[in-house]
This record gives structure tokens, C-alpha cells and sequence, in this order.
């Protein structure tokens, strides 16, 4: 398993239990932690066995295919916080329109109330008046 104490000096501490999980190259630890770290992080490569599989291939690979998977990661990483965003903004605006139909619904069932209260106090007024003539 990964070093420890590299884990804890260069990744992020929220990682620190997902990193240990893994074998990861020490040098990649130290130098591309941040590549490490979208690696650990990636929903694309979602399986423990296919995190692995990259972290073991990471030594075999050139400056340019390192650079090109950083690229990629990162590509994926910038597209999934759009469609969080989006996804946030939606929620928000579904809120707001609920919030509204509500207080649309609250007016209504107030108006409603009061109308009620009105006509109760109205046909009480009526019994009273009623009450009053006939005592005349």
C-alpha cells in the first residue's frame, strides 16, 4: 500500500483514507499529487481495480501521456462542476417555484379564511338583528 506519511504531506486529508487503499508509486505521491489526487477522485474510473490499474501504469507512461491523462481528468473534473452547477441552478429555480405556487396557495387559503370569517360574522350580525326585532 501507499506511503503514509507521503499521503498525509501532499494529498489532501479527505483523501488520506482513499489513498491508502491503493499502491500508488511514491514519486507520483510527491511530484503529481495532484494528478493522484483527480485519479482518486475521478467518477469515470469509479472501480477500486481500475484506480489501481492506472496507478500502476502511471511509471510506464511518458511526459506526454501523463500530461494528456492530466488533461483529461481535468476536462472531467471542470465538466462535472458545470453540471453540478447547472444541476444546483435547477434545483433552485424548482424551489423557487414551489415556494411561490405555496404562498400563492397560502393567499388563497387566507383570502379564503377571511371570507369565511366574514360570512360567519355576517350571519351572526343577521341572527343578532333578528333577535333585536323580534324584541320589539
Amino acid at each position: 500500500m501507499a506511503n503514509t506519511q507521503l499521503i498525509q504531506k501532499h494529498l489532501p486529508q479527505a483523501l488520506w483514507d482513499i489513498a491508502a487503499q491503493y499502491n500508488i508509486p511514491d514519486q507520483f505521491i510527491e511530484k503529481k499529487a495532484g494528478l493522484v489526487s483527480m485519479l482518486l477522485q475521478s467518477r469515470s474510473i469509479e472501480k477500486p481495480d481500475e484506480k489501481q490499474s492506472w496507478f500502476n501504469l502511471l511509471p510506464m507512461m511518458n511526459d506526454e501521456q501523463i500530461a494528456k491523462l492530466e488533461d483529461i481528468l481535468a476536462r472531467e473534473k471542470q465538466k462535472l462542476e458545470e453540471i453540478e452547477k447547472k444541476y444546483e441552478e435547477k434545483k433552485i429555480e424548482i424551489k423557487k417555484k414551489y415556494l411561490v405556487k405555496r404562498q400563492e396557495m397560502g393567499y388563497a387559503k387566507k383570502v379564503e379564511d377571511i371570507r369565511e370569517a366574514e360570512a360567519k360574522l355576517d350571519e351572526k350580525e343577521d341572527k343578532e338583528a333578528e333577535a333585536l326585532l323580534d324584541q320589539i
